[in-house]
């Protein structure tokens, strides 16, 4: 209860100010100030002594939407609710929903529409009921800011005061697996100390799965997509989905590369793609980067038909040729040539993927991706392998992080073949994505790299495609940290056909992209707590009065706190001597309400319940009174 008290009646005139009664207002609140919303600390302080899955601390719960959510929303709608309760907050994140182009062709794959992929916010929790939950207002009167389909992942983010990783020790991301898994949220109040490892490698999108049916050795397949296994490998995953969503577009096998997947090596024993994640879209071109480690290379791209020795591209690298069986000069034979045997060693290999931006800010189109999974390599032999997983998503909030340790999200590297090594392997996952937002930040080292296409181990004449390197992740945070986004290396093979050009089509991935983390304000994360600040205001026009004589007197309450009073009761007793001389009025500022009118002529007393909207949100009462004719009564 707050209480304004003022100077009674002190003679017959008077100035004003020694008459306004004393008012007091008692909150009567469905909610307590700071309760309700972001709460610093919440689940005390913690320290990861050993490796140890995020998905088991104790705060955590991993969830997902019963039904799709508007921009605007108040309310969530789970799975499940259990262990969610006021005050905690929760990140919710939609990895896919794109859509792309579904023709034959090498444009397969573009993106045409990001849909709600990449979307994320935190919000923070007013009330659970059943399996809804509200959102508190406390960061404004819409809390949710995006859309998400029924069935994006909804998780319960720790609020530690403060978080250690011990030398030695590492906490992983849950990997992606379709519905759940790749991301981890972290809010730590005060220090976060990373001696250890933060880790969300290889917990993104995931590889293509090696099947094992292939066309007959000499058959050129051309296609960019298909429904048969025996055309080529599975494409890798990313923002448009994976095999249900690829055989609705006509198919989840072949080299096209659907959004940042890695596609498939076409039949016969071509590689995989690497997959895709950071980089510049506009700099995609699906060949990847030519490695040049032995200048002699040089020589053997310019024969490649359709890359040279300089072309570059952003995303994951592409696969190797397809099966040969003869021994030949790589540097001087171009690829396709039937001098090579087998499947004329044909340039097949599955398209790196494409970049993606990501982006944090609230001020522009705010997402950010999990890494695209490599294509696998066309296998027949059972020696192939499957195209790797990308990395997650690893989000902090932090008052300071220091400490000497890592934070990970790295593509993984794809296999590599497997005796008699005669198939070709998949393309490397692209790396994931960092965000890291400090008061202050030193020493702890970033790194979303992508990972390395598979190698054949062959040891006799015949040759198959290695797989593509995945492209770098996307790294936002305080400039001051050390960041590494590179891409992935191309597989090579061992052929003893091929010792003057090793790589045999594969290319590296590209490059990712760093940014400075934009400023808290800016990201799309609720970080104010519900507060309610209600203060009141007793004012009377007149400067002078008589007794015997009327006035008219306003009671103002103002709620300047983040969150509306809901049912706050005003009562102000007037004092001997002073009575209504009709009823009272109230106005509510947008957002509140009050009853329009109370009190009866005669009356002493002015009390009412109404809410006030936060903000600097008002309720403005209109006293009419008359002062007593026997100045004995006061």
């Amino acid at each position: 209860m707050s209480q304004i008290a003022f100077v009674p009646y002190a003679g017959a005139r008077s100035r004003a100010a020694a008459f306004v009664a004393a008012a007091s207002l008692t909150s009567c609140l469905f909610i307590s100030p700071g309760a309700n919303a972001w709460q610093p600390g919440k689940d005390g302080n913690f320290t990861v002594g050993s490796n140890t899955s995020y998905a088991s601390l104790a705060p955590v719960r991993i969830t997902t939407l019963a039904s799709a959510a508007t921009p605007g929303a108040t309310t969530l709608t789970l799975t499940s609710a259990a262990g969610i309760s006021s005050g905690d907050v929760l990140m919710v994140y939609q990895a896919q929903g794109a859509t792309i182009g579904s023709g034959d062709t090498a444009t397969y794959g573009a993106v045409s529409s990001l849909g709600n992929a990449g979307r994320f916010e935190l919000v923070s929790v007013l009330g659970v009921v059943g399996s809804t939950v509200t959102l508190s207002p406390a960061c404004g009167v819409a809390p949710l800011r995006f859309s998400y389909a029924n069935a994006s992942q909804v998780i319960r983010v720790p609020q530690y005061g403060s978080l250690t990783i011990s030398a030695g020790a590492t906490l992983s991301a849950p990997q992606w697996g379709g519905a759940t898994g790749g991301v981890m949220p972290l809010l730590v109040q005060n220090n976060l100390v990373i001696n250890g490892a933060l880790s969300a490698s290889g917990a993104g999108f995931r590889g293509g799965v090696l099947e094992n049916i292939t066309t007959d050795a000499g058959t050129n397949v051309t296609l960019y997509r298909g429904s048969s296994d025996a055309d080529g490998a599975e494409k890798g995953e990313g923002i448009a989905g994976f095999q249900a969503q690829y055989d609705a577009l006509n198919g989840r096998y072949g080299r096209g590369a659907p959004a940042n997947g890695g596609g498939g090596g076409n039949a016969h024993n071509a590689g995989g793609g690497g997959g895709a994640n950071g980089g510049f879209v506009a700099s995609w071109n699906g060949q990847g980067n030519p490695s040049l480690a032995t200048p002699g290379w040089a020589a053997a791209w310019n024969l490649d038909g359709t890359l040279t020795s300089t072309t570059t591209s952003s995303g994951g690298g592409r696969g190797g040729y397809s099966f040969a069986n003869s021994d030949q000069n790589a540097l001087t034979l171009a690829p396709g040539n039937a001098a090579w045997g087998g499947n004329s060693r044909r340039e097949r290999g599955g398209l790196g993927g494409r970049p993606l931006a990501n982006n944090p800010s609230t001020l522009a189109d705010t997402r950010l991706f999990l890494g695209g999974g490599g294509g696998a390599g066309d296998s027949n032999n059972s020696a192939g392998s499957s195209g790797a997983r990308g990395g997650g998503l690893v989000l902090v909030v932090a008052g300071a992080v220091s400490g000497s340790g890592q934070i990970l999200s790295d593509g993984l590297t794809a296999a590599s073949s497997s005796p008699a090594h005669n198939d070709a392997p998949g393309g490397g996952g692209a790396g994931g994505s960092i965000l890291v937002s400090a008061v202050s930040a030193s020493g702890v080292t970033l790194r979303a790299q992508g990972g390395n296409g598979g190698d054949q181990l062959i040891l006799n004449s015949e040759s198959e495609g290695p797989g593509g390197g995945g492209s770098g992740g996307y790294i936002a945070a305080p400039a001051i940290l050390s960041t590494t986004v590179t891409g992935g290396a191309n597989g090579s093979t061992s052929s003893t056909a091929m010792t003057e050009f090793t790589p045999n089509g594969a290319t590296r991935g590209g490059a990712g992209n760093t940014a400075t983390v934009p400023a808290l304000a800016s990201l799309p994360v609720c970080a104010t707590a519900a507060t309610i600040a209600l203060g009141v205001t007793k004012s009377n026009a007149i400067t002078t009065y008589t007794p015997g004589g009327t006035a008219t007197y306003t009671i103002v309450v103002t709620n300047t706190g983040s969150i509306a009073a809901v049912g706050s009761l005003v009562n102000d007793t007037l004092p001997l001597g002073v009575t209504l001389t009709a009823p009272w009025t109230c106005t509510a500022s947008a957002g509140g309400s009050c009853p329009a009118s109370g009190g009866v002529a005669g009356g002493s007393v002015v009390t009412l319940s109404g809410n006030i909207a936060g903000a600097s949100g008002t309720l403005t009462i209109t006293v009419p009174v008359a002062y007593s004719a026997n100045p004995a009564a006061y």
